[in-house]
């Protein structure tokens, strides 16, 4: 007696412990009979066990919730992947048609100028370009291994490009018509008998004089290459005249040409052999 009335508060905890645990024996014995018994043992069963049940409704709720969020991340990466594959597709059927359709311009101008007859043509594309002068000189991934040699003429759906000045084995260095040191002779379309020269004027066009200063050349006139010169074939497309100016200084008649190929963007070219 003496010891339970100086630890009183561990003999109400030990008290109260086992009346829980008659009652709980108690209540598996009578447990769903119709006398008060049972029925008291539901309710004490019911309460003992509630906490129990939010605790694993909790756990259900938070393993349930990790599972489909794992479920939506495998599920958002494959749509990712898949996504990064279309993509990669498109790209590829852009850059194919691009091709395809340089390599029609490329048949139409080479058809119209009667070049197919005289040459063999490599078709090769642009990998670099000249750090200081951009397409003035430039790349292409075309060499003497494919039969290119030094002076072969360069050209594009549109146009005249320029001639190869050096190259290697798998690669060639192109010199564009709009560098100021490449010269080309040209006669004017609407009558072959005019004739002149032009090279580039530093800006990205083509300056140039005729030979005859009273010829009639006028703004529009189409420009092709008059086969003069020794390395440039008759026919090819260079341009057409923007502007004329009597040159006092010469005197000569000057023209100021807009190429026909567009030298801030190329592709593709194909080199005649």
């Amino acid at each position: 007696m003496r010891w339970i009335r100086e630890h009183s508060k561990a003999t109400a905890v030990l008290a109260a412990f086992a009346a829980l645990i008659i009652t709980v024996m108690v209540s598996h014995q009578t447990f769903g009979e119709s006398n008060i018994f049972g029925k008291a043992a539901g309710d004490i069963i019911n309460i003992v066990q509630l906490p129990f049940s939010y605790a694993g409704g909790f756990l259900d709720d938070r393993l349930s919730s990790v599972f489909v969020s794992s479920d939506l991340a495998a599920e958002n990466q494959q749509l990712k992947e898949r996504i990064r594959e279309l993509e990669s597709e498109l790209t590829e059927a852009r850059l194919l048609e691009n091709d395809l359709a340089a390599l029609k311009r490329l048949s139409e101008e080479l058809s119209y100028s009667g070049l197919y007859e005289e040459y063999r043509i490599v078709t090769a594309d642009v990998i670099a370009l000249d750090e200081s002068s951009g397409f003035n000189i430039f790349t292409i991934n075309k060499g003497s291994a494919d039969g290119v040699s030094e002076d072969a003429v360069v050209i594009d759906g549109n146009g005249l490009i320029g001639r190869v000045m050096s190259v290697g084995d798998r690669w060639s260095k192109v010199i564009s018509v709009i560098d100021e040191t490449n010269k080309v002779g040209f006669q004017v379309f609407r009558n072959p008998e005019w004739l002149g020269v032009l090279h580039g004027d530093g800006n990205g066009g083509l300056t140039g004089y005729m030979l005859d200063e009273t010829v009639n050349i006028r703004e529009g006139d189409r420009l092709i290459t008059s086969g003069i010169g020794g390395i440039y074939p008759q026919g090819i497309t260079i341009g057409k005249v923007t502007r004329v100016e009597w040159n006092h200084d010469t005197p000569l008649k000057t023209v100021m040409v807009e190429p026909a190929a567009y030298f801030k963007n190329i592709r593709k070219v194909a080199v005649l052999l």
